[in-house]
């Protein structure tokens, strides 16, 4: 006769609770993380990626299109996953506190509560290490020439504009072991190269930022970004610049026609959305308020997944259609820019659509384009994309 095994003490219930509450509590993790992805509840803000994250796929049409719809989905809830922003948050904060990476997502700590954005080689260029070669000059030249001249067969004139980082206006309060070697920075030499080969209009808003920060902030500390002064200065000498040269009547708007405050808000993108845990507010944080002398704008800005299309300003009180392609800093133009034309199109995208331009029949092109990805745009790859006929 064959008697029955002894149960185990593990056998008993008591004895598989642990397991019975980790089964338990990975289905609860599944559960919101499904939740989440159906309604949105995750409270955290958003990580700053710098890119549209992937759209939803629509159903497929046909079998041939399962493969690339699975491949999609894949790619969609990879960016949209339950509690996503929240363990992407949690990540940096580990990183930043238990490993002490201050260049975590690229984000360079300074001095004083300044933070700086360290992508793209942003040590190598600031120190003058990295420098443009003369056949990346001529091309840049080549490249602006064959916008400005298309343009002007067209009746349309073209403005380019070079926006500065942050640390070629505030590189005093970069870290102690960053310092400036004292040679020239692709901008210097990029600015240089066309006052002496090009007559094409070209716009370096470093000489007005550091004149103005000398009494007043123009960047924010905690953020990537120029101030709203700082944006102001410089979309307004691009107009005095326009008026003087090329669309005589521009003049610029006057600083006196806006309410201006110093409100503290809570930090930039470079703390808040990158998820490091500084307590710094934004001391450098303008807000202007435009004055009743000024005219009305009508302005729309897309919002969520469709935050990088076309935003758009109307001015009844105005005429002419101006048309912008640029990054998120000639974003910061909205407020504006609108004051000089009937209609202001904003476009996030670094090159130019000559369909469209014909189209619309703009007065001007205004391209601005930031430092950083200047340092690292090859200027044949950028004409190749122009759809310029």
């Amino acid at each position: 006769m064959i008697l029955p095994a002894p149960k185990s003490k593990t056998d008993s219930p008591a004895a598989r609770w642990p397991q019975f509450a980790l089964i338990s509590l990975f289905a609860l993790v599944l559960l919101f993380s499904m939740l989440d992805l159906a309604f949105h509840i995750d409270p955290s803000a958003p990580p700053s990626e710098n890119r549209l994250l992937a759209a939803r796929p629509p159903c497929p049409r046909s079998f041939d299109g399962l493969k690339k719809f699975f491949a999609d989905w894949e790619t969609y809830f990879n960016d949209h996953f339950g509690f996503r922003k929240t363990l992407v948050n949690w990540h940096n904060r580990l990183k930043w506190q238990f490993f002490q990476e201050q260049n975590a997502n690229n984000v360079l700590v300074g001095t004083g509560g300044w933070i700086y954005m360290a992508e793209k080689r942003m040590v190598d260029h600031f120190r003058g290490t990295l420098q443009l070669t003369e056949p990346e000059l001529q091309g840049w030249q080549k490249l602006l020439e064959r916008r400005r001249d298309w343009l002007g067969a067209h009746g349309i004139k073209y403005i380019f504009i070079l926006a500065p980082d942050k640390h070629s206006v505030y590189p005093e309060f970069l870290p102690a072991w960053l310092k400036d070697l004292g040679a020239r920075t692709k901008a210097d030499q990029f600015f240089d190269y066309m006052k002496a080969h090009s007559t094409v209009e070209v716009f370096d808003p470093r000489p007005v930022l550091l004149a103005a920060k000398k009494t007043a902030p123009v960047y924010l500390q905690t953020d990537t970004h120029w101030n709203q002064l700082g944006a102001f200065l410089a979309c307004e000498e691009v107009i005095r610049r326009l008026g003087e040269n090329q669309l005589p009547g521009l003049t610029p708007v006057s600083l006196d026609l806006f309410e201006h405050t110093n409100r503290m808000p809570i930090g930039g993108d470079l703390v808040n959305f990158r998820g490091i845990p500084l307590s710094n507010t934004e001391s450098n944080a303008f807000f202007f308020t435009p004055k009743p002398e000024l005219p009305p704008l009508e302005t729309f800005v897309p919002t969520g997944e469709h935050w990088m299309e076309v935003a758009t300003t109307k001015n009844l009180q105005s005429h002419g259609l101006a048309v912008v392609y640029s990054d998120s800093f000639g974003r910061r133009w909205i407020p504006f820019l609108g004051y000089h034309f009937g209609e202001v199109e904003f476009y996030w995208q670094d090159q130019l659509n000559g369909r469209l331009l014909e189209r619309e029949k703009p007065v001007v092109v205004i391209n601005e384009m930031l430092e950083r990805f200047f340092n690292v745009t090859d200027p044949r790859r950028l004409a190749a994309k122009d759809l310029l006929p």
